[in-house]
């Protein structure tokens, strides 16, 4: 029983990714939309941006806070398999995760550069100063593109949204320690999760960007090493009222930033700050997903099951697609943009899950392999001499 409650939860984890990398999608397809059809300044009270940008209904295109969701779920799926198995093998680990990570990533910038060389990138057919223009590159050259396939820069323009992965990277290489930590302290696990949640909050306002996305790495160890005590309280009477009431505060604080800007002007250091505290609410819903029945039933159901699927592919792969649409069609037709783009997106993301992603699972595994036998006789030899 024990064994196959694990396995629904994790399920419900991978609905979880779906559904955060569906908002990315739809997050993208706003900021195209944003610099034409939304008005300058605070958005008038009961409009159609105001709906949209301060009210619950953010949640639908809240894409940065979407990747705190990403963040929160490596930090607890990576981990579990080092803690069920004792020999679990960390060269083997960095291995695979350096397969699975830099291999798609370097086909996904492939991918955006062949669009960037067959469609032309015109600054005409976009509004000047919007995302668009400043962030999506519109001309390519070959040592531009080496530098983006290190994935160490502070942004990709080749396919913006890989900067999650020079975090990624980081996390493998620091997982062991986060691991020991959170084992340790896994008892005070309150105060050490708020902990690392103020410093996630110090590294936002300071623009520290190691303090500002580690520590929510760190909060999905945390929840991966409490995960036996999460699921028994769960089950006990009254948690599922309790669950409910963490999921919606969750929620809300996941897009405090955007639900207080009347209050808290953003860019301030107190948006900043709550840009902080959006970690909470992630880790918040990760818990959620893995315990409150309801939420674990609607994440298990099919559609979140496909995006999960394919959620990393989507991820990697649906900018580019937005970005050829929107150079192409003018960011003046972003309704035609966004109804197009949003089905090629997807049927993108599944190609590329299955020509690409998938077989590489396969070479990820044997990297895996060997790299644990290769330190092993590596030991073995120098044990013998």
């Amino acid at each position: 029983m024990p064994r196959r409650r694990n396995r629904e939860r994790l399920h419900a984890l991978d609905g979880l990714r779906g559904v955060a990398a569906f908002i990315v999608v739809l997050h993208h397809l706003l900021l195209v939309a944003q610099p034409v059809a939304q008005p300058s300044g605070e958005p008038a009270l009961w409009s159609v941006w105001w709906w949209l940008e301060r009210t619950p209904l953010k949640l639908l295109t809240a894409g940065h806070e979407a990747v705190l969701v990403f963040f929160v779920l490596s930090g607890a799926v990576v981990v579990l398999p080092a803690l069920r198995r004792i020999d679990f093998s960390w060269p083997g680990l960095v291995a695979s995760r350096v397969v699975r990570l830099l291999l798609p990533a370097w086909a996904a910038i492939a991918f955006a550069t062949i669009l960037l060389v067959i469609v032309p990138r015109l600054p005409a057919q976009v509004t000047g100063g919007s995302w668009l223009a400043r962030q999506v590159q519109s001309d390519w050259s070959w040592p531009r593109l080496v530098v983006q396939l290190s994935l160490m820069g502070q942004v990709v323009p080749y396919d913006n949204v890989l900067w999650t992965l020079k975090w990624e990277f980081l996390f493998s290489l620091l997982l062991p320690g986060f691991l020991v930590v959170a084992v340790v302290l896994r008892r005070w696990w309150l105060p050490t999760g708020l902990l690392a949640v103020g410093l996630g909050v110090a590294g936002t306002v300071g623009h520290i960007q190691p303090l500002e996305y580690l520590p929510v790495f760190f909060l999905g160890t945390l929840i991966a090493v409490r995960l036996q005590a999460i699921e028994r309280w769960s089950e006990s009477r009254g948690a599922k009222r309790v669950l409910v009431v963490v999921l919606v505060v969750s929620l809300l604080v996941l897009i405090g930033e955007f639900l207080l800007a009347p209050v808290v002007r953003m860019g301030t250091d107190g948006s900043h700050a709550l840009i902080g505290l959006e970690a909470l609410g992630a880790a918040g819903i990760v818990v959620c997903a893995g315990a409150a029945t309801g939420l674990r039933r609607f994440l298990e159901h099919r559609v979140p099951q496909f995006l999960g699927r394919i959620s990393f592919s989507l991820y990697l792969v649906h900018l580019p697609v937005i970005a050829t649409l929107a150079f192409a069609l003018g960011d003046w037709n972003w309704p035609i943009v966004a109804a197009v783009g949003l089905p090629l997106a997807l049927l993108t993301g599944w190609a590329f899950f299955r020509f690409v992603e998938k077989p590489l699972h396969k070479v990820a595994r044997s990297a895996k392999r060997g790299a644990s036998r290769a330190v092993e006789r590596y030991i073995r030899s120098s044990r013998a001499a």
